[in-house]
């Protein structure tokens, strides 16, 4: 039997997990940080409160939050901009899989030339990046743990899969408590996007031991938790359910991949601008 099974991020798992996050960033020894976001989780009350805690610990920060769904190329060059002038020494993704892949591709961009579609495929990110922090407010993506970001190509209208060395956060705090609030309708999608990731990695030629044992336990955890997140979003065991299927869906497909979903869904949200979670369910 031989395998390849690797996670990139550091987790702590748990409710009120993101109340480390000041404590982290001092033991990454971060002075300043760009902290990542999209307007939603704005409005939604989640960056005050992250950034209560991280302003705690006297921490400065530079926002960037013109992160949108399936984010494109033609947003990094701002936050790449903000973060070398800011002189940063961390970066910190708060938000689904979109502000996370954004703030991987900005890290990237921060430490290696050119443009982020030289970058497309399979470890070709030589330097490695500052120490990134993923806070996770959706239960979907899984991108907190993977060594993988998705960036739209506005040029060549493809979805750009950049994954492996150099790529992945270097500490994930996964905290139930800020997917309490998450619309039903955002529920459904990114919850059948982690559903999506379990299944397609159990069926992959890829998958290993390690991996399918992820796969079934991520499959159980959605499969009994979805509906009932959906129809009650403040079903705190619901959400931690979700969000651990998710995770462990996440540890799967890093090793394991994806499959003929994934490529079907990624067209149908660049031609059609569905979310990622939608283009899956209706694959």
């Amino acid at each position: 039997m031989q395998f390849d099974f690797g996670i990139p991020s550091q987790v702590t798992f748990g409710s009120g997990s993101s109340k480390k996050i000041g404590q982290v960033l001092m033991d990454f020894g971060a002075k300043k940080i760009l902290l990542v976001y999209d307007r939603g989780v704005k409005q939604a009350g989640i960056v005050d409160k992250v950034k209560q805690f991280i302003g705690e610990k006297g921490i400065d920060m530079v926002d960037f939050s013109n992160v949108v769904a399936n984010p494109p190329d033609t947003i990094l060059e701002e936050g790449v901009n903000l973060a070398k002038e800011a002189k940063v020494d961390c970066i910190v993704a708060v938000g689904g899989g979109s502000s996370i892949d954004a703030a991987k591709a900005i890290n990237i961009l921060l430490t290696n030339p050119g443009l982020i579609s030289n970058y497309d495929g399979l470890n070709k990110v030589k330097n490695p990046g500052k120490p990134l922090i993923a806070v996770p407010t959706t239960a979907g993506t899984g991108s907190e743990v993977t060594a993988v970001t998705v960036i739209t190509d506005t040029v060549r209208k493809k979805k750009m899969v950049i994954a492996g060395r150099h790529i992945g956060a270097t500490y994930a705090l996964v905290d139930p408590e800020l997917t309490v609030g998450l619309p039903p309708e955002m529920t459904a999608s990114t919850g059948l996007d982690a559903l999506t990731h379990a299944i397609e990695s159990y069926v992959s030629k890829f998958a290993s031991v390690p991996s399918e044992l992820n796969s079934l336990k991520a499959v159980e955890l959605i499969y009994n938790n979805l509906e009932e997140a959906y129809q009650n979003g403040r079903n705190q065991k619901a959400r931690e359910s979700m969000l651990l299927g998710s995770l462990l869906a996440g540890y799967a497909f890093n090793s394991a991949l994806l499959g003929v979903v994934h490529a079907i869904a990624h067209p149908l949200s660049v031609y059609c601008g569905l979310p990622h979670g939608v283009a899956n369910a209706t694959t």
